[in-house]
């Protein structure tokens, strides 16, 4: 297999998973607010736009916690919270590190990438939730 359809196929099945992660979001909504007994037009459409919201805004919010965190944003409580367990927990291991050689650790992991398709995942849940919302009011 070339290297370019290969990494196609990759790019595919990671924006696959994350329309269906969506899905799975916005059918726990659905279920829980009790679409398939709601008669109105106007309720379901709420419902629905409630739905994609939720999917999409928690998909986008998922995306920039893992930027957050790749650029180094919560490596101090990291740290601290690696320092709190070796001083608590008996025999672990007690190897002394400076927050400096622990920035320096966690560079030398490299950057996570190939979330982006997370947030381009959340932003389609959330244009869907834009249209329900549009005929909510339209319909009001």
């Amino acid at each position: 297999m070339e290297e370019k359809t290969k990494r196609a196929l990759i790019t595919a099945l990671k924006y696959l998973l994350s329309l269906v992660v969506g899905a799975l979001f916005v059918l726990v909504v659905v279920f829980v607010e009790e679409y398939f007994s709601a008669t109105e037009k106007l309720l379901q459409y709420k419902i629905l736009s409630d739905a994609f919201t939720f999917a999409g805004v928690l998909l986008m919010l998922f995306a920039a916690l893992v930027f957050i965190s790749s650029k180094g944003g919560f490596d101090g409580i990291g740290y601290a919270l690696s320092r709190l367990v070796r001083m608590l927990v008996p025999f672990a291991n007690r190897k002394d590190e400076t927050y400096a050689d622990y920035k320096e650790r966690k560079r030398a992991k490299g950057i996570t990438k190939g979330y982006a398709c997370v947030f381009f995942s959340g932003l389609v849940y959330f244009a869907v939730s834009v249209v329900f919302l549009v005929l909510y009011y339209k319909m009001k």
